[in-house]
């Protein structure tokens, strides 16, 4: 399975992997059940338990999370269903089971939440918690406070058939001047229940393109009209500040500078959004409309 642009093997719970052959070109991630690799690891570093999604969890590691690069292994401890490991040396994933462990969680904790903040630590992406999908072979995202609509929009894109990069979080990849969208993984979740990943996805993006476009979506009155304008100075730097992934205090000044430095070269948008359900398919028009223009 290709998530976040690497290939996923799960090596000792094989029903979660997809029946397509994986891209050659394409690096390996092998998630494996191993006890004894953690039990010598000297994970001496522990954070306090935290809520997240509906679980408690707490963070591992041998020293402190601000010396973390691509050489830096740590854990996430999920409180009675599976401490993860972040295996940097071989860059494999390790896994012990709880007492309250499932598959469907072990996939889940890995795609959603372990594996993208893998990819922030090391610095190889940057992950942004978006809705993404693409028209005509544009990358466009959906970015707004909490409940502010962008898991309808995405889904209502989706249903419409348009490619699906990610209905939570998108990978953002700097190629000289030109920001590029990494898909994050083929599951939807149209409602946000806890730690399911939603419905598998076939029409999914497998390569990374440029990104065409942000668009912030702003929550109007019912009978508000349709609104398409650029967003320009801090106002457009909100719209990457608004979908921050995770908050390390460390990496807060490097996350500021990358996506500053984003916000010249991608154009964003904000969108006047009409709080109606029965008038989503004018927003959908508008947006689409735009994009192609």
């Amino acid at each position: 399975m290709i998530v976040f642009n690497k290939n996923m093997l799960f090596f000792n719970e094989t029903q979660l992997n997809t029946k397509k052959p994986i891209n050659s070109s394409l690096e390996i991630i092998k998630i494996i059940k191993d006890s004894i690799y953690f039990e010598n690891l000297r994970l001496m570093s522990k954070s306090n338990m935290i809520p997240m999604s509906g679980q408690e969890v707490r963070y591992l590691s041998e020293g402190s999370f601000t010396k973390a690069g691509k050489s830096f292994s740590w854990a996430l401890e999920i409180k009675d269903v599976v401490t993860l490991v972040w295996d940097a040396k071989a860059r494999n994933i390790l896994y012990m089971k709880g007492n309250n462990y499932t598959p469907e969680q072990l996939r889940y904790w890995i795609f959603h939440t372990f594996f993208p903040i893998v990819l922030e630590l090391e610095r190889t992406y940057r992950i942004l918690h978006v809705g993404s999908v693409e028209v005509e072979g544009k990358p466009i995202l959906f970015s707004a406070f909490s409940f502010g609509g962008k898991s309808t929009l995405t889904d209502y894109f989706i249903k419409k058939g348009h490619t699906m990069l990610s209905d939570d979080s998108v990978a953002i990849d700097k190629r000289g001047d030109t920001y590029y969208a990494i898909a994050s993984y083929p599951f939807h979740r149209p409602y946000r229940e806890l730690e399911t990943l939603g419905y598998p996805v076939e029409n999914f993006a497998t390569e990374p393109k440029p990104l065409h476009a942000v668009y912030l979506l702003e929550k109007g009155e019912p009978d508000a009209k349709v609104e398409i304008q650029e967003l320009k100075g801090i106002e457009k730097f909100k719209a990457f500040h608004y979908s921050t992934f995770i908050n390390f205090d460390f990496m807060k000044k490097e996350r500021f500078e990358f996506f500053t430095e984003m916000a010249k070269q991608v154009p964003v948008y904000q969108v006047k959004v009409p709080w109606d359900m029965k008038r989503l398919d004018e927003v959908y028009e508008k947006i689409v409309s735009h994009t192609k223009a």
